[in-house]
């Protein structure tokens, strides 16, 4: 064993997550594009890739809360699938999404040549337990790196949010969580189990895109449910806070700024109210003392009951109202390798059912690739498309 570390407390509640049939907290980011990729070739791009991130071929050992990560797990695996059917605009007839990994013996880290309706895609998929998103780009940059014959960047930093937590002094909690309304109304039935999510292309300008985003999910909201509370989740990289001097990591190391919205705030204030919790540092604020124990916590206290997440869909209060997650523009030269030009890249959202809605969105050559999530028991296929086109036309109203 070359390389371990201790899971972190948000680490431990995304293991407890896991069940024989599904792994719900699992990045999953696809990138597509024009022409193929030997898939030998990318195996062994993998295979040197995980040799310098070794958090890609982490196994979990030990028991209870003394359980940790180690190195000498498998190596990511590849394998090829066909869905004709399939045009990754929507959830619906995806394959390989939510597939389990067992992360005391499953490859942590898995990958997925997609032969779809509408081309090449490949699917990067990262066990949330041992990666972020943006941990989980840099491990994909560098197998294509490798690809293209470049001297990949590697990561052995074993640094977690819970380490920048503690190592930085948090503010108080700015919200008070719970009896969120939704931000949107469809058929409702408490019964219909599951995620779903649609991708759609949309342009005008970016700028403040964040803040417009936020107006635009909750003025919808508000429109169908009254004055209720509106709290959104704005995900942050607390990389931001490591010394210069310390190595980049692809551990989990992000945090979110939790922001309530008032009726009618207008985008610039919205962008100010932003920018004033990022200086207030409130991305650290979600990390509190007690969280320590999780370790020592038996899953089922880490985990929503199902009933409970039932009674929020009937009373149609939640935790939160939503996610929103703007990745601004993302460079598609860092994608490409000999034979394979990428035309996109795209995240599918992590299926949090006690919140009514995630938005991601990515600028991809001009044009803003658009995520909408959320629980199938609020929106049906038609419902969630229906919605898409609504957010579209208000964010085309800025």
């Amino acid at each position: 064993m070359s390389f371990y570390r201790t899971p972190s407390p948000l680490e431990f509640s995304y293991i407890a997550t896991d069940t024989p049939e599904k792994s719900p907290l699992v990045n999953q980011f696809f990138v597509t594009g024009e022409g193929s990729i030997d898939p030998q070739k990318l195996q062994g791009a993998l295979n040197e890739a995980a040799q310098i991130n070794p958090a890609f071929r982490f196994r979990l050992r030990g028991f209870w809360g003394w359980r940790y990560w180690d190195d000498e797990g498998p190596s990511p695996l590849v394998k090829e699938v066909n869905a004709p059917d399939w045009d990754s605009s929507s959830s619906y007839q995806a394959p390989c999404l939510g597939d389990p990994i067992n992360p005391r013996k499953d490859p942590v880290c898995q990958v997925c040549i997609i032969h779809a309706k509408n081309g090449y895609h490949v699917l990067f998929r990262t066990h949330h337990a041992v990666s972020d998103g943006r941990g989980t780009v840099h491990f994909i940059q560098d197998v294509f790196r490798i690809l293209r014959g470049e001297q990949p960047i590697g990561s052995h930093s074993k640094i977690t949010e819970w380490d920048v937590a503690q190592s930085n002094e948090r503010p108080a909690r700015p919200i008070t969580e719970g009896d969120c309304i939704p931000l949107v109304k469809g058929s409702l039935d408490p019964d219909r189990l599951g995620y779903q999510w649609i991708r759609f292309s949309w342009q005008g300008s970016t700028n403040k895109f964040a803040a417009k985003l936020l107006s635009a999910t909750s003025s919808l909201g508000r429109e169908m449910y009254g004055d209720g509370k509106v709290i959104v989740r704005i995900p942050a990289d607390l990389r931001r806070y490591i010394e210069p001097d310390e190595t980049f990591t692809t551990a989990n190391c992000s945090g979110a700024i939790d922001l309530e919205i008032e009726p009618d705030l207008p985008v610039n204030k919205l962008q100010s109210k932003i920018i004033r919790a990022m200086r207030n540092k409130e991305d650290l604020s979600p990390f509190l003392d007690n969280h320590k124990y999780a370790r020592w916590v038996p899953r089922a206290m880490m985990l929503q009951h199902p009933k409970n997440l039932r009674q929020n869909h009937v009373d149609q209060r939640y935790r939160m109202s939503g996610i929103i997650s703007y990745l601004g523009e993302v460079d598609n030269s860092l994608f490409q390798c000999e034979g394979f030009k990428p035309t996109s890249q795209f995240g599918i959202p992590i299926p949090f059912e006690n919140r009514s809605l995630f938005v991601g969105a990515a600028e991809n050559d001009g044009s803003v690739d658009i995520i909408v999530g959320c629980p199938k028991a609020l929106l049906t296929e038609a419902e969630i498309k229906s919605y898409s086109e609504k957010l579209a036309e208000r964010l085309n109203s800025f």
